[in-house]
């Protein structure tokens, strides 16, 4: 049992988003009772793996939903399916070539440890062609791309003021080639109030709004999640909805747009609901302000503490019709799980069809050893039959290597993408494409 100073859910989300998909951040136990949550950021403490941290299960929760699914699914037109065979390293012409992720290099400001910086790399050549360094006094959190494969909206924080500092947004065009590869610039964006924190946000296929989905201070009721839009050129909030949670285990993720423009698609534990979790979509255009009666359930599934292998993310392909499911295997039920078992199913990454709310096909299956695992999906084409994903295999202390992988997944098939080495495996699950 971790001996830290209880952290609220806002430090869960913070410290989570941080790590992403491999969640080896600090994480102590769940407080207690219905204390008045005071938000906080936290300088990014080193990486622990999950055996260290003694989270129980309905926190555990909480966590998986927040923190893995933080890739906003672009709106890609549908490519031609891979013929198949096994994996093998190369270079993709039906994906995005270019990708942002962070790296693990630290940046001391006044004492405070930050994220380090943004690599921009070249997945046809396997190389970085880019480092984006923060500005002074900021550290980067996150970072979602556009549709483009040239745009992508950062999220960053105060590095020197982790208890209420602001949120800060960032445009990060890249230009591949020229004597000047990229353009940082800031964001007029401002959440409103203190005691809120991000879950996710998502880029319009136009890119002229940015949705961003938070949670509010907790209180006897439960947090309050709110989705907004927001202006990219003036940083007004155009709409919002709001919905008050019942618990803090009921916190939501994985935002993204259909292609369409007009429906963002999140994920939700219902109340009172047990074991499941819901993929809901909120049109954009439609009355009221009330997120629960806005939006509808179009998937429910498993909650990922559930069963030994269980959906860990879940996305909605961008023609509305698919959903993606990435699983996690022996990690938010007790773990450690088998060799066997990971290889047998255990990390996949299935889709479902909405009309059915059936599995109709597996987009790839890891077929290697592990005690535990994550995957994630970094990217989908319209109809999600042809995906970006990465698995991490023994990312907690229950034995084992940690490794990882990233790849372009069809037709149960993987063809690896090349990464530098200055992209650490432990942010392979939050790399934006």
């Amino acid at each position: 049992m971790s001996t830290e100073e209880p952290m609220s859910i806002e430090d869960r989300v913070r410290t989570a988003t941080r790590a992403g998909a491999t969640l080896v951040r600090d994480i102590g136990p769940m407080a207690a009772g219905h204390e008045k949550v005071r938000f906080r950021r936290r300088p990014a403490p080193a990486a622990r793996r999950w055996g260290s941290w003694g989270i129980p299960l309905a926190a555990a929760a909480a966590v998986v939903l927040v923190a893995v699914s933080l890739v906003a699914v672009r709106q890609f037109g549908a490519s031609a399916p891979a013929t198949g065979g096994p994996a093998t390293n190369g270079s993709a012409t039906t994906v995005p070539r270019y990708y942002v992720a962070l790296d693990q290099a630290g940046t001391e400001v006044d004492g405070y440890t930050g994220t380090g910086n943004l690599i921009v790399g070249d997945d046809h050549a396997g190389k970085a062609i880019a480092t984006v360094t923060p500005p002074h006094g900021v550290q980067f959190d996150r970072v979602q791309g556009a549709s483009d494969d040239r745009t992508f909206v950062v999220l960053a924080t105060s590095a020197k003021d982790s208890e209420t500092g602001p949120e800060m947004w960032y445009l990060l065009r890249i230009a591949p080639g020229t004597a000047h590869p990229y353009q940082l610039s800031k964001l007029a964006i401002k959440l409103p109030g203190s005691s809120s924190v991000v879950l996710d946000y998502a880029l319009s296929p136009d890119d002229r709004e940015l949705a961003i989905e938070s949670i509010g201070g907790e209180s006897s009721t439960g947090e309050t999640d709110t989705i907004a839009l927001y202006s990219m050129s003036s940083g007004a909030e155009l709409r919002a909805w709001t919905a008050s949670k019942f618990s803090p285990g009921h916190a939501a993720g994985t935002l993204s747009w259909l292609s369409n423009g007009r429906q963002l698609a999140f994920t939700e534990i219902p109340p009172g609901a047990g074991q499941v979790v819901q993929l809901r979509t909120l049109d954009v255009t439609g009355s009221g302000t009330d997120l629960r009666t806005a939006s509808r359930a179009v998937l429910t599934l498993r909650s990922p503490d559930s069963s030994p292998s269980s959906c860990w993310s879940i996305h909605l392909a961008p023609d509305g019709g698919t959903v993606v499911c990435g699983t996690q295997y022996a990690l938010v039920n007790g773990g450690p799980g088998t060799n066997a078992g990971c290889a047998n199913g255990g990390l996949e990454f299935t889709a479902y069809s909405v009309r059915t709310g059936k599995p109709i096909r597996v987009i790839y299956q890891y077929r290697g050893a592990c005690h535990n695992g994550i995957s994630a999906v970094l990217w989908m084409n319209a109809s999600g039959t042809e995906i970006i994903g990465a698995t991490q295999t023994d990312v907690a202390d229950q034995g084992g290597k940690h490794a990882g992988q990233v790849g372009v997944m069809t037709g149960g098939h993987i063809r690896l993408l090349k990464l530098p080495k200055s992209v650490p495996s432990d942010y392979y699950g939050i790399i934006a494409f």
